[in-house]
């Protein structure tokens, strides 16, 4: 009896063992993706050739990997508007700038509490032009982000997080002490 006790312990301690490696394989693999996925939507915005590339990862992300679906999602909805800033035909660029918005706020609806989506949706629509009418999205997508970043923060790489810091900094139309707030955050993170 004891012998079938320990086995059965053995057994679920192993597979809970496995399991707990399996999760931060699953994970590590996850992250790998989306930072390799990051690394061609930046080198994206400039060189068109690596469009495809960056939608092919956010793609496999997000089917793969069902935490990141509404991030992908809006990464997709980024790149969608990128093919329109590279189009040669005016229409075909607008045609794509608007597929690219609705993509985007699709992945935003999915993940409406995620800072890297809030992030990417935010800037884009800040840098859109004034015709598609997005500043106040992207005013209320940083201030979302501001909200967020006390309680979110440690769930997300410390550089990154400074680089939302500083852009809230920058771009977000902010009083004195949500300044003061920001810089607060800022010296709280751990960046390499």
């Amino acid at each position: 009896m004891k012998l079938k006790f320990f086995f059965a312990n053995f057994l679920v301690l192993t597979g809970i063992t496995i399991l707990f490696g399996a999760t931060d394989t699953y994970n590590q693999n996850a992250e790998r993706l989306l930072e390799k996925g990051r690394q061609l939507f930046y080198a994206s915005v400039d060189d068109e050739t690596k469009l495809d590339s960056a939608f092919a990862l956010f793609e496999q992300l997000g089917s793969e990997y069902p935490f990141y679906e509404g991030r992908a999602q809006t990464y997709i909805g980024v790149l969608t508007a990128l093919k329109g800033k590279h189009a040669f035909w005016v229409y075909s660029k607008y045609k794509l700038v608007k597929k690219g918005l609705e993509i985007m706020d699709n992945g935003i609806r999915q993940s409406p509490n995620d800072v890297e989506a809030l992030f990417v949706y935010g800037s884009t629509c800040h840098f859109m032009p004034f015709l598609f009418g997005r500043n106040d999205e992207a005013q209320q997508a940083f201030h979302k982000i501001m909200e967020l970043l006390p309680s979110e923060m440690h769930n997300y790489d410390p550089g990154l997080v400074k680089n939302v810091i500083d852009f809230l900094i920058e771009y977000t139309e902010l009083n004195t002490s949500e300044v003061d707030k920001l810089d607060s955050l800022k010296t709280q993170l751990q960046v390499k």
